[in-house]
């Protein structure tokens, strides 16, 4: 009898199985759980600006002298490079206004 009451617990089953679904998982409230799938949205979003400005300059260099792609890689790195500061401000705002929130 002791070792069902061992399995069963004081709570009940309820208890037994919040437990089980909790255990090993971090306990975690929405506000770090938004700041940490923003944070890892914009870090994507930089990553992806920062891969296109090297793609761009990869273009810009074997463009051979052909005027058009040469402008098409300067567009791409003027809109990266936007994207990015983007990106930078959006990161700073987010933590600002999360910092001021708690």
């Amino acid at each position: 009898m002791e070792g069902i009451l061992k399995i069963v617990g004081d709570g009940g089953a309820k208890d037994d199985f919040m437990q089980a679904v909790n255990n090993g998982l971090p306990q975690t409230d929405v506000d770090a759980t938004v700041v940490n799938i923003v944070n890892f949205l914009l870090y994507a979003a930089g990553l992806l600006a920062v891969v296109m400005i090297i793609v761009a300059g990869v273009k810009m260099t074997t463009s051979a002298g052909d005027a058009g792609a040469v402008a098409k890689a300067k567009s791409t790195i003027i809109y990266s490079v936007v994207g990015l500061v983007v990106v930078i401000l959006a990161y700073a705002i987010v933590n600002f206004v999360i910092g001021a929130m708690n």
